[in-house]
């Protein structure tokens, strides 16, 4: 009796372009994790406490402005580029963060740039309701102040959500640009925005001012 034989079941090849495929979604998600990840990895690894007052520089040498950190104060150099530098208090409740544009604005300009990033940044982080505060952009009210000769500060602030204790004032963020100009100079050689934020903007003010008055031309 001849037992029948079954042909064995044929193997299903993949096409060499289904792993190419997988090799590039593979490479682009780690890209992905090391931008993020990496980046955050890299910031905190370079961040340092000011052991005295230190100047510190931010943007190129064109264009770019000085400011001095405070003893003690931390330093956070961001992994994309010179052009941004925060810095942060002692005790980690306020963090100033300054940003050199490409090209020098007047302090109008630049402080309405900083204004709108501010209001959007907070509204993307859930820390008030979408709306809130893009819509009283028109109804900033914003100060200006020469702190000293060749250095102009336009600055508003803006006030969220409820005291976290008795005593304590709003947390809130001021936004705001600085033009350092020479003597004499129609437009300025360098100008900067800034958001400064805390959980208590009123105390915080004095250590504010003293991070604004400091900014100056470019490191030599």
């Amino acid at each position: 009796m001849t037992t029948p034989h079954h042909a064995a079941p044929e193997r299903t090849r993949s096409s060499p372009w289904l792993y190419v495929a997988l090799g590039v979604v593979l490479v682009a998600a780690l890209a992905v994790l090391g931008f993020f990840f990496g980046g955050s990895l890299l910031t905190q690894m370079t961040s340092r406490a000011a052991e005295a007052d230190e100047t510190v520089a931010v943007g190129g040498e064109e264009t770019g402005v000085s400011v001095v950190a405070p003893t003690g104060w931390v330093i956070v150099p961001h992994y994309f580029g010179t052009d941004v530098v925060t810095l942060r208090s002692p005790d980690a409740r306020l963090e100033i963060t300054l940003r050199v544009p490409a090209q020098p604005l007047s302090t109008v300009d630049a402080s309405d740039a900083a204004a709108v990033e501010a209001a959007e940044s907070l509204v993307r982080d859930g820390q008030v309701p979408e709306g809130a505060l893009t819509s009283g952009l028109g109804s900033l009210f914003w100060i200006d102040e020469a702190p000293k000769d060749g250095l102009s500060v336009r600055h508003g602030s803006y006030e969220y959500g409820q005291p976290a204790a008795e005593g304590q004032g709003a947390p809130g963020v001021m936004v705001g640009a600085a033009a350092v100009s020479s003597p004499g100079a129609v437009s300025p050689n360098a100008s900067v925005q800034f958001s400064a934020s805390a959980d208590d903007l009123d105390r915080y003010r004095p250590a504010i001012a003293q991070i604004l008055e400091s900014i100056g031309g470019p490191v030599a």
